[in-house]
C-alpha cells in the first residue's frame, strides 16, 4: 500500500512537473509558442469547418474532438516518458558519481 501511495504521488509529481515545464516553454521558447499557435489555430480551422458541417457529418465534429484530445493525451505522455528517463538518467549517473567518490576515498 505505500509504495501505491508513493507511486501515486510521484506521478503527480511528474505532470505537474511537466505542465510547468510546458509552461515555462510556452512563455520563453520561441520555436515552441510558434508550434503551439500553429496546431491551435489548424484545431480551430477543424473545428469551424465540422461545425459549419455538422448537418451533412455529424460525425465529424466527435471525431475532431476525440483527435484534439488523442493528440493531448499522447503528447502529454510522450512528456511524461521523456521526464521519467530523464530522472532515471540522473538517478543513474549520480549514483555512478557516488560509487567512483567512494572509490577515491
Amino acid at each position: 500500500m505505500f509504495n501505491s501511495i508513493l507511486n501515486q504521488a510521484f506521478e503527480q509529481y511528474v505532470l505537474d512537473r511537466v505542465d510547468n515545464i510546458l509552461i515555462i516553454a510556452g512563455v520563453t521558447d520561441a520555436k515552441y509558442r510558434k508550434v503551439v499557435k500553429a496546431a491551435d489555430s489548424v484545431l480551430s480551422q477543424l473545428m469551424k469547418i465540422a461545425c459549419e458541417l455538422e448537418a451533412q457529418q455529424p460525425e465529424l465534429l466527435r471525431l475532431v474532438m476525440e483527435y484534439e484530445a488523442a493528440t493531448a493525451i499522447e503528447s502529454g505522455l510522450a512528456a511524461e516518458i521523456v521526464y521519467r528517463e530523464g530522472i532515471r538518467d540522473s538517478l543513474s549517473i549520480r549514483q555512478e558519481f557516488t560509487a567512483f567518490m567512494q572509490k577515491q576515498i
